[in-house]
């Protein structure tokens, strides 16, 4: 990725992808299912997944919960890029080079 815009789109696309998936049946034969639990989805997750149904009413109730055990899925993997919650600063950034080619200003 080439910063952190790039990567919060890449993710963000991932959930969207998700929904997606299951609403075209050839394109959700060929994505993975979320791995099965027996927990149930977050509360967060949960109300997420509901405002899906703005963007498509005819999503069932089942749909709901697949999207938000996914979502939680989601946030697990994320959790696991920063286990040591390791805040970054305003001033942790990429070092912004400018360089005027070809000659002075």
């Amino acid at each position: 990725m080439k910063n952190r815009r790039s990567f919060l789109a890449t993710v963000a696309s991932g959930g969207v992808g998700l929904a997606l998936a299951k609403a075209d049946p050839a394109a959700a034969q060929a994505s993975p299912a979320p791995s099965p639990s027996g927990k149930r989805a977050s509360a967060g997750a949960a109300a997420v997944a509901a405002t899906m149904r703005r963007f498509d009413a005819g999503l069932s109730d089942d749909d709901l919960r697949t999207i938000a055990k996914a979502i939680d899925a989601d946030n697990d993997a994320a959790k696991s890029l920063n286990p040591k919650k390791k805040r970054l600063k305003n001033d942790d950034a990429p070092v912004v080079r400018f360089a005027v080619p070809g000659g002075e200003l």
